[in-house]
């Protein structure tokens, strides 16, 4: 382990650490509702929430003015969730006399809830049960950046359309939400409704609550999830550990995986991945490539999805206002009836381009989908897509000619840097100055040169050798190019390193940071640099004890509790774990990786988008991260991705070969991976300290070991 925090370890990491306020999230598609412990949703980052507008801002109950108290709660399904909550009485303590359960089933654009009450006194009990209600009509990004102040005014208007029937109206917009309550209040004014009722033991008082949102606009069909049909129907693989962390880290990740899953209104049959919720329940192209080739060894359709729906929407003209190019992959589109990114970008009809790797990552996926078995029709109807995407690498995204992918931003609202970390402060010297665009990523020179040797693959097996073998050639130009450029000699003793970007004026960027981690992943540095990146991610200043840092502890503008200057995100680190093991550097690549199980254990079995990067300390925790999405895509695919690492999983459908090197993460003594669905059959392994038994091997495959 990292020198200085393998001593200082504790025999297991504290359990049950909360990330955030207490919240159960139900999804249905684009629409989430996010309510307390209780079920109640109140002021704060909380709500039901489709097409990118707040449509309930407020669900409170009460009984006899006082709120109930939560006795638990959790999700049945992504879009069921059920609520137990007890009042008590001032004459009835010490006793709670009255239990109250909730269930919750959200459906696009709308919620249903069954609300039931029961007394377990011998004698009936009369109260007085109450709902207030709201609604604020906020976009999504008001919601993130208010948090739910509840100081800010509702601008919508409240309307009793009959006895049970209340109706909130957005002020200047059709926009409505309506709530319908059974029994009928006895009274509802002012967004409260009020019931006084008398409770029996034998007899439990139910009211059913609806809420619908309506766009107003003559049309309110919104596109419902496709069901996993076909080869995609298959039982999902099963894990089993010891200890267990990752093998319940992999079944609620798969359970997550569903909640994110979104429909693609182009297309019914596919499945598309949110990155996130609440913030981002949309289509975000580097998110959605990374969190699908995460998940392969388990749903390796969501590859062939991810790619098709971002060819369907490929740039095809030059508009500097949302940075569109042909060729390029877009960066985020919105499927919501508001113009996120200004005129003309309702529904997705317009999507953002601000993002300078989703076009190299979509050839990386495109040829990792054709590698675990994705039908050839399908890979040749992508090939215009990818030969433009390759295009844009060569041209447009090439800002000088150089040889190397830059951004520089375009558009009145562009995003100041457009790699991963693209906080506005997320590329900086070790001095803490930030760098003037154009802006060469040093993790993007590697995407690219990646995206060339996976698109000559597709290629060669396409027939086309002559052009896959230029293409090679080409990558390995471009490899060359990125070692001479980047790569900064060590000193002192230090090991080198490469640097973070080329400036404005291709100058190097000199803060060590974990995006040349990402070289490792794709194959650029030489064994000697690889080895001696391998020392940085290792080293305290790196490696915080839950997972590597973005951004180096001894950097002036490293921050363990920044977006992207120092804080821990899980899919950076198993990045990193696989660009290690692919140099045969098995010990740091299953050091990290422990490190992450060790974070997963802590956080429930559902890693955040990201966490705090504070040095682990005896009897500690990772520090939650107060905005984080959880579930987020490329975070829920994290333990689905460490077992594809651990068995050091490769395997290539077209040349009939599949390749194994399994070994264990740190902590980690036993893992079995059952049913993994290939060409030909289904894979099983077992591994632990005594090696490796394999069960079930696709009878189509050539089985090798590493």
């Amino acid at each position: 382990m990292t020198a200085g925090i393998e001593a200082e370890r504790d025999e297991g990491p504290t359990q049950g650490v909360l990330a955030g306020p207490g919240t159960i999230t139900a999804i249905a598609g684009l629409t989430v509702v996010i309510s307390d412990e209780r079920g109640d949703i109140a002021p704060g980052p909380f709500g039901l929430i489709t097409d990118d507008t707040r449509h309930l801002s407020r669900l409170q109950v009460a009984v006899d003015g006082e709120p109930l108290r939560h006795l638990g709660s959790g999700l049945i399904s992504p879009d069921v969730a059920r609520f137990r909550s007890y009042a008590t009485l001032q004459d009835r303590l010490p006793d709670a006399p009255v239990e109250c359960e909730r269930l919750r089933h959200v459906t696009a654009g709308a919620m249903a809830e069954t609300l039931t009450l029961r007394c377990w006194t011998p004698e009936p009990v009369r109260l007085r049960f109450s709902i207030r209600m709201d609604s604020d009509f906020a976009d999504i990004f008001e919601v993130r950046r208010l948090g739910g102040d509840p100081g800010v005014p509702s601008p919508s208007v409240a309307v009793q359309q009959a006895s049970g029937l209340l109706c909130f109206e957005a002020a200047g917009t059709p926009r409505t939400t309506t709530v319908h309550l059974d029994p009928a209040p006895d009274v509802l004014a002012d967004g409260e409704a009020v019931w006084d009722t008398v409770l029996h033991r034998d007899r439990p008082w139910v009211l059913r609550i609806e809420v619908r949102a309506l766009r107003g606009q003559g049309n309110e069909r919104r596109a419902t999830l496709p069901q996993r049909v076909g080869a995609a129907a298959v039982p999902d693989p099963v894990v089993r550990s010891r200890p267990e962390h990752l093998a319940r880290g992999c079944r609620r990740s798969l359970v997550d995986l569903d909640a994110l899953s979104i429909p693609d209104d182009q297309d019914s049959s596919r499945r598309l991945l949110a990155a996130g919720i609440p913030w981002f329940v949309a289509l975000f192209g580097r998110d959605v490539l990374i969190s699908s080739y995460q998940a392969r060894a388990f749903r390796p359709e969501l590859m062939l999805d991810a790619v098709t729906a971002l060819a369907a929407r490929q740039g095809r003209v030059d508009d500097p206002g949302n940075e569109e190019q042909p060729g390029k992959i877009l960066h985020e589109v919105r499927f919501g009836d508001r113009p996120w990114l200004g005129e003309g970008t309702v529904g997705g009809a317009k999507p953002y381009f601000g993002s300078v790797d989703s076009t190299p990552l979509f050839l990386i996926v495109l040829g990792q989908a054709m590698r675990w078995g994705a039908p050839r029709e399908a890979i040749e109807t992508l090939l215009p897509a990818a030969r433009a995407a390759l295009g844009w690498l060569r041209g447009p995204g090439d800002l000088d000619g150089d040889g190397l992918v830059e951004y520089s931003p375009t558009g009145s609202r562009s995003l100041a840097n457009q790699g991963w970390k693209d906080s506005e402060n997320g590329v900086q010297f070790a001095d803490g100055r930030l760098v003037r665009p154009p802006v060469a990523l040093v993790e993007v020179q590697g995407y690219a040169y990646r995206a060339r040797r996976e698109l000559a693959a597709v290629l060669a097996h396409l027939g086309d050798h002559a052009e896959a073998a230029d293409l090679m050639a080409e990558a390995a130009e471009l490899r060359e190019l990125i070692r001479l450029r980047y790569w900064r000699p060590g000193s002192g003793g230090a090991p080198g390193s490469f640097a973070f970007a080329l400036d404005g004026d291709k100058r190097q960027v000199d803060a060590i940071s974990s995006n040349m981690a990402h070289l490792l992943w794709c194959g650029v540095p030489s064994q000697d640099e690889a080895e001696q990146v391998a020392a940085h991610l290792v080293s305290p200043a790196m490696a915080s004890g839950w997972g590597l840092r973005t951004l180096s502890g001894e950097m002036a503008g490293f921050n363990p509790i920044s977006y992207h200057v120092g804080s821990v995100w899980p899919h950076d680190t198993v990045l990193a774990c696989e660009g290690l093991r692919r140099y045969g550097l098995d010990e740091p690549a299953m050091q990290l990786a422990g490190d992450l199980l060790d974070a997963l254990a802590v956080f429930d079995d559902r890693l955040p988008e990201l966490f705090g990067g504070h040095r682990r300390e005896p009897g500690d925790f990772p520090v939650p991260y107060p905005t984080a999405c959880r579930p987020q895509a490329w975070a829920a695919g994290v333990p689905l991705a460490i077992v594809a690492l651990c068995l050091g999983l490769d395997p290539d459908v077209p040349a009939g070969t599949l390749s194994l090197s399994p070994v264990l993460p740190r902590g980690v003594t036993r893992f079995e991976a059952l049913g993994i669905n290939l060409a030909g059959g289904e894979l099983s392994v077992v591994h632990d300290g005594d090696g490796t038994t394999l069960i079930n091997a696709p009878a189509g495959l050539r089985v090798g070991f590493g």
